[in-house]
This record gives C-alpha cells, structure tokens and sequence, in this order.
C-alpha cells in the first residue's frame, strides 16, 4: 500500500480565488498544493465579463425587488430567468434572498462589499510582482453604466449617493459624455456612469494563468476529483475519485459553486446556490467599445478582449446540471446587436456557474464545525475582483491574524 502523500495546506480549486489564496500562502512559507479538477481558471473565471469591477459594491439583494418582482420573474424582456422546475429546492433560497431585500441589510451589505473592494488593487499588487505578463493584461480605462431611459437615471440616484458615503470613484456622464466616450453608444443611451477605478483585463483566464506559473513551475498544481473531506487528529483527509488520499494539515475550499457538498460534509449547510451566467462573443479585429460598458436595463456587459468582444452577464437560478437555456442567449444577442448594430455571426456561447449566497456576500473564514477548513467561495459576480484580497484574508485567518470585520463574512451568518 503506498504511503499516504502530506502537504501542509491544499487549496481546493484553481480558479481566481483559489490561485490567489494559495499565491499568498506561497508567499508567507507555506508548502501549498493546488487541487482542481478541470485546470486553472476553466469555470466561472474563464467566462466572466473581465472586469475587476471596484464599483461593484450594490447586492442584488435590495428593497426595490419588492416592487419589480412580477417584471423580473415573469417578463420575456427581463434580465432575470428561473427555471420554474427547480422552484421547489429554489425556494429556500429565495426566502433567505428576499428576506435581505429590506434597507438594513441592503446597507449593511454594502458596506461590507464597499470594503472588500477597496483592496482590490492592494490585494493583487504582491501577486502581480511576479508576473510582468499578467500585469500586461490590466487596462484601466474604468467602467461605464449606460442607461438608456433617463427615468432609470433619476431612479439610480440612491444607489449613486451610497457609492459616493462609501467612497467608490464615479463621474455622472450626459448623453452625449457617453457618446464622446463610446461613439457606438450614440443614439442608445441618456447618460451614465463612469467607474473610473475600475479596469478590464484582455483575457481572464490568461490573467490567471499567467499569476499561476509559480505554482505551475513548483509542480503545485494537481489535476484531481476531490470527492470528501474527512477529520481526524492527524488533520484532513482529502479523497480522490481515483481512490488516492491526500493529508493536509488545513484545507482552503475556494471552487466556487461546488463548495457546498464538500462544506455539508464538514457539518457546514451553507445556503449557496447556482447563478447560472451566460455569454456571447464576436470576433472583431477592432472592438466597437474601448472599455466594459454596461447596459443597465438589459443586465449584462459589453467587454473588449484581445480580437473579441464579450457581452457577459443576466441571471438565471437554477442547477449544475441542467442544460443551456437559448432563450439567455437569444436574449444577450438581440439585445447586443440592437445597442452596438452587429451584423456579424456569434464565434461562441458559454454557459458556467457563479456561487451566489442570498445576501451576495462571500464566505471567508474558518469553518464553524472544523477550523482547519478554511472557506472562500461564493463571490457571485465578483471572484475575479476580489480574488487579490480573498487570498490574502485566507492567510491572515490561517495565520490567526483575520481582522474582526471579517466575522461578517463568516459561514456562521446563516
């Protein structure tokens, strides 16, 4: 029988969060072993709008859902879809959901997020010192919110004076501010919002793989199927599906909408569910837009990538297994062509998983049940974001250093 293999921390998952929380491990002495089971960055970071989006600080979760719930759920126009087959194990999500559209937790959401955010740079800048590559991909010409109703303008101010108490940059754009930034917006919108913090990357998952070639070249990173974690005094187990076994002095779970089967297996039921994304692209020599460019109205982004444009975005509930719902991409497609006047054919669609909790806040902690878990998943819209300053929470909690605030991001909220 062969001997049982050791590492001192095994981070399971190698998307954007998972890559940065063992970088950071990496970096403070710790012999780090990446496990994943498809390859680094292949699921909900391979297809995201791109953005590292430090406006990004509003949950879904807000009182207004209240008002404009019969639009979102039952609208052909609508930039929200649920399969109504899955209302039955949806359900106890959506309570805990709509149970955090109120205004208390609406701000006290917020400013958790805001604070996340403001670490976004900080957080990836050590990461970065290593790779001139990944740095290369980062263009900071900001993010830009256009709406086309100015009623949906004068609607947004609320959500404009927070941003402002919470210290997010914005510029308030006119019409033609839009336009003189975006010409392709001409004769599509009212006015707007420029982000101008926020950037772009040229292509994500190369973005993350470029950070990754330390732990590549250390021979860090395992292709595997983790199948339980197990206690003991000796540490964690971690199986494979191949039958192998792996012993890890701690364990960082960061893969995303999979985490929760592992967690339950901890003791830990964490309400995490599927926020299915979508996207289209074309392929274009010169993108149409020089920055990430959202149609508020519709509910997805428009991004310029290296000899691609990427519209990315809307919200579906619903499983892991089921299958691509065209009617999201018609949805994208017809409304990505009427704004932007396409006329070439789509080069590709995409459908992956975002880990959404009901108050679209992470985890990021220890476990409850076993301390020597460490979790870090369910960003929602913003694991590419916030990876820089997850990884580096995860080794503070690791280090015994995780600061107070952070307890609010801890499993034990639910």
């Amino acid at each position: 029988m062969s001997q049982l293999e050791r590492t001192e921390i095994a981070v399971i998952g190698a998307g954007a969060v998972g890559i940065s929380c063992a970088l950071w491990l990496r970096r403070s002495g710790y012999d780090v072993r990446v496990l994943e089971r498809d390859g680094v960055a292949s699921g909900a970071t391979f297809g995201n709008a791109s953005t590292l989006a430090l406006h990004g600080c509003t949950p879904i979760a807000r009182p207004e859902i209240w008002g404009n719930l019969p639009q979102l759920l039952f609208s052909s126009d609508s930039p929200f879809a649920i399969n109504w087959s899955r209302l039955p194990q949806l359900s106890p999500w959506l309570l805990r959901f709509l149970g955090q559209c109120n205004k208390k937790r609406f701000l006290e959401n917020s400013e958790i997020l805001a604070h996340l955010l403001r670490d976004t740079y900080t957080g990836y800048a050590p990461l970065l010192e290593e790779s001139s590559t990944a740095q290369a991909l980062i263009h900071r010409r900001g993010c830009l919110y256009s709406y086309s109703k100015a009623s949906n303008i004068r609607a947004a101010q609320g959500d404009i004076k927070l941003r402002e108490k919470l210290g997010i940059s914005q510029q308030i754009l006119s019409e033609s501010d839009v336009a003189d930034l975006e010409p392709a917006m001409y004769g599509h919108t009212k006015g707007g919002i420029l982000f101008t913090d926020s950037s772009h990357l040229e292509d994500p998952q190369e973005f993350i793989e470029a950070l990754s070639t330390p732990l590549r070249l250390e021979g860090r990173i395992h292709i595997v199927d983790v199948t339980s974690i197990k206690s003991s005094s000796q540490g964690l187990t971690i199986s494979y599906k191949d039958g192998r076994k792996l012993l890890a002095d701690r364990v960082v779970l960061a893969s995303g909408a999979w985490s929760t089967a592992l967690a339950r297996q901890a003791g830990d039921r964490i309400p995490l569910e599927t926020e299915r994304g979508y996207h289209i692209e074309f392929d274009t020599d010169n993108s149409p837009i020089s920055r990430p460019t959202c149609s508020v109205e519709s509910g997805f982004y428009m991004t310029p990538l290296r000899g691609r444009l990427r519209a990315a975005g809307t919200v579906e509930l619903g499983s892991l297994r089921d299958p691509l719902n065209p009617k999201r991409i018609r949805y994208i497609e017809q409304n990505i062509r009427n704004i932007l006047g396409l006329k070439s054919e789509m080069a590709r669609t995409w459908l992956g998983f975002r880990p959404s909790l009901p108050d679209s806040l992470p985890v990021i902690g220890p476990s409850p049940s076993e301390p020597r878990l460490i979790y870090a998943f369910g960003h929602q819209h913003l694991g590419l974001t916030l990876a820089g300053i997850t990884g580096r929470l995860v080794t503070d909690c690791i280090a015994g250093k995780q600061p107070d605030w952070l307890e609010k991001c801890s499993a034990s909220r639910f």
